[in-house]
């Protein structure tokens, strides 16, 4: 992990008020990244450092897995944006929408863990927010829904022909991922206070997104 990966996640702890422990930690040298999510099961913030040789980026991000955790609430957000779309108004909150990214993206599944696929990005993610007309939005959902389990309401994961990097066809169980992310770098990258500004200033223009995501997928209350 490099000097700039600890003091975000430091930064992220502070803003976030988690601690920074191994389950809420993740990446790894081989994989050239290290970041910390906020653990809760659903919409999750989550920060990491991505770098390539001398090259470093920064990001902060709003992320839904589709897990079964809390009856699929992946499940619930693409169903209530296909049914009523709360992605303009979320928008109109964003103060820098040209800086977000969103991600719409397939999940492949073997022997409990991730494999890497060519399909993973859905319907031409990334997309910048600014750019994201209404039909291209409703293009992803679609995309990311028929994923799920047709067969079980959508609640579970479905399964598709998939292609791994190492050219091999395979039918794997899949699941859609959402994420909205910023890149960001501090103006001074060894001060703890730096790292704290930026990722502060970064998640405060994405929070709007933040609560759609988290109101769209929510479980309703039982009566």
């Amino acid at each position: 992990m490099t000097d700039e990966a600890r003091l975000l996640i430091e930064a992220f702890s502070t803003l976030t008020r988690t601690i920074p422990a191994d389950p809420n930690t993740f990446g790894s040298p081989s994989l050239r990244t290290a970041g910390v999510c906020d653990g809760t099961d659903g919409v999750q913030w989550n920060a990491w450092v991505e770098w390539d040789g001398d090259k470093q980026m920064a990001y902060a991000g709003v992320n839904l897995e589709g897990k079964v955790y809390g009856g699929w609430p992946v499940a619930r957000f693409i169903e209530r944006e296909l049914a009523a779309s709360g992605l303009r108004d979320a928008v109109a909150g964003v103060h820098d929408p040209t800086r977000v990214e969103i991600i719409w993206s397939r999940d492949a599944w073997q022997s409990g863990s991730r494999l890497p696929i060519l399909e993973r990005l859905i319907g031409g993610s990334p997309r910048l927010l600014h750019t994201l007309t209404p039909e291209a939005w409703i293009a992803m959902l679609e995309e990311a829904h028929a994923c799920l389990d047709a067969s079980r309401e959508h609640r579970g994961r479905g399964r598709q022909a998939v292609t791994t990097t190492a050219g091999n066809q395979k039918t794997l169980e899949v699941s859609p991922h959402f994420q909205a992310r910023q890149a960001f770098w501090p103006r001074d990258p060894d001060s703890a206070d730096g790292w704290r500004a930026s990722l502060d200033e970064t998640m405060a223009n994405l929070r709007p997104l933040h609560r759609w995501v988290a109101e769209q997928a929510r479980a309703l209350a039982s009566v």
